[in-house]
């Protein structure tokens, strides 16, 4: 006679058997997963404001716009009095300008900002300019002033860009 094999006491047949506690199990399982894939599907990110990571590091101090602005507006005046427009001595002129605002607006500037100035001239004739900038920065840390300088001869634009160095 022959016996069907055993382990222990599991029986070992060709039958199928199932559990009432097996069934409740895969049951529950299965309720679960439903629950955790509606759940990602409700998910929706939204950002009201945006700002910077939270891991990056925020300046302790910010640059003072005003104090900036104030340089311009007395440099330039200053600096430019009543010149007339020459052509020849234009870019030695708009080197110079640079190199003396860079040196009195980092007098201002806080430590672990970086700056950059810009300086454009031209002649004032029966033409129109338009100058325009773009930057992508942190709005929370960088920021820019310009000031625009004219007389009868000529204009200038100067623009001091300033960035957070992490």
């Amino acid at each position: 006679m022959l016996r069907k094999p055993t382990l222990g006491n599991v029986s070992i047949s060709n039958q199928a058997s199932w559990s009432i506690a097996g069934l409740l199990v895969a049951q529950r399982m299965r309720k679960n997963l439903k629950e955790r894939r509606a759940q990602k599907v409700a998910k929706k990110i939204e950002i009201i404001e945006p700002q910077p990571p939270s891991f990056a590091s925020r300046p302790s101090e910010k640059v003072q716009l005003s104090s900036i602005k104030h340089i311009l507006e007395s440099y330039l005046p200053e600096r430019m009095g009543d010149m007339k427009y020459d052509h020849t001595k234009v870019p030695s002129l708009v080197k110079l300008i640079s190199e003396e605002v860079r040196t009195q607006v980092k007098k201002v500037l806080p430590a672990r900002y970086k700056m950059l100035c810009l300086v454009t001239m031209g002649e004032r004739a029966q033409e129109d300019i338009a100058i325009v900038s773009r930057c992508l920065w942190d709005p929370h840390a960088d920021n820019y002033v310009a000031h625009v300088y004219e007389n009868s001869s000529f204009f200038c634009v100067v623009a001091v860009y300033t960035v957070f160095c992490e």
